[in-house]
């Protein structure tokens, strides 16, 4: 099948382009011996987490355990859910997949794990926490001070082994040396108040993509989870993180009306993209046939082309190309991805984890 030959909308992946991102981001962490975990969230495809393990991760991280239950399905036995589970109905799903797979559940309080250890029964014994700390991303995370310690320690009471802890400097989102430093200032700081508690530490596990190729400079962290590396979209292209070339996904739409002057409907609309706010720019996606175009407005079904002043005009029935604002959401809308080379549909993934939001 050919690429032209698809329905639309219709989210495709350059195949050389996601297979370069993945070698890319496996060599730099094998060359800086880091381990490789990298979040799932960003594709959702079991097919296509076990490329990025071929390319030399060691497991894999989550964001729910419904998409961890996904993954285990796939042979997947590693996996970092990086996000505190709470209730009754998760913590059962969880002591089942703590039977098929080696899970690492995140905790940013005492709270939290004694009511996890308690959910989880015997099971809590088949996993290992990892204690999130807030390096300034005022998400989650408990703060880096002198009450630390103390915390990690009843955290520990509470009866789930304690590995180490995991950071998320999801606030960094243009590099710069005085940002990376006081990264690594906090992490040294945290690694500091971590050894006061008398806790073994073993992974000091970091994140986003942003950040990962500055890893090897921050002290102590033994793994990374980015994850919208291996497509890219054009809010990272914005912040510096990746260039056009290294966008791998975009959504095949066709034109549908040209009948208002200037203007162009697609249809494609927020059910396709979602609709994400672009960084240091407006509108939402950048149509890889004329970036000069603007993809200025999106309702349900329908995205509107602005083509004022681009000299592009297409006819309605034409095939256009957009790569997103935001991968990770534009994805979840998608029931398939389409593995493109050379024009030719190579592969076809089904989103095996969409919608899981559990």
């Amino acid at each position: 099948m050919r690429l032209e030959e698809l329905d639309t909308p219709a989210a495709w992946v350059d195949l050389d382009v996601m297979e370069r991102n993945i070698e890319r981001m496996g060599s730099y962490c094998k060359k800086h011996g880091l381990a490789l975990r990298p979040h799932i969230k960003t594709h959702k495809v079991p097919e296509l987490a076990w490329r990025q393990l071929d390319s030399g991760a060691v497991g894999i991280t989550s964001a729910k355990v419904t998409e961890a239950e996904v993954m285990a399905s796939a042979g997947l036995d590693d996996i970092l859910i990086a996000y505190p589970v709470w209730g009754e109905h998760k913590w059962r799903r969880l002591a089942g997949l703590a039977g098929r797979a080696a899970i690492a559940i995140a905790t940013d309080s005492v709270e939290h794990a004694d009511a996890l250890a308690a959910g989880l029964g015997e099971a809590a014994k088949k996993i290992y926490l990892l204690v999130e700390v807030d390096v300034g991303s005022g998400r989650t995370g408990l703060p880096i001070d002198r009450s630390l310690s103390g915390r990690l320690a009843r955290i520990a009471e509470a009866g789930i082994p304690v590995k180490g802890m995991m950071i998320y400097p999801g606030y960094i989102k243009e590099i710069e040396q005085d940002s990376i430093k006081r990264l690594g200032d906090r992490i040294s700081s945290a690694v500091s108040e971590y050894e006061k508690s008398g806790l073994s530490l073993s992974v000091v596990s970091g994140g986003s993509t942003p950040t990962a190729f500055y890893s090897h400079l921050l002290p102590g962290v033994t793994e990374i989870r980015p994850g919208t590396y291996i497509f890219n979209d054009c809010n990272y292209v914005r912040i510096g993180a990746a260039t056009w070339d290294d966008c791998a996904l975009k959504v095949r739409c066709r034109v549908v009306s040209t009948s208002v002057a200037a203007g162009a409907i697609i249809d494609g609309g927020s059910k396709a993209f979602s609709d994400a706010a672009a960084i240091h720019a407006s509108g939402f996606g950048r149509l890889v046939q004329c970036p000069e175009v603007s993809c200025e407005k999106m309702n349900e079904e329908h995205g509107y082309l602005n083509l004022e002043g681009s000299g592009f005009s297409p006819r309605a029935g034409e095939m256009v190309d957009v790569i997103p604002n935001h991968v990770c959401t534009t994805v979840n809308m998608h029931h398939v991805l389409h593995g493109v080379r050379n024009g030719e549909v190579e592969e076809i993934w089904n989103v095996a984890a969409q919608g899981k939001i559990h």
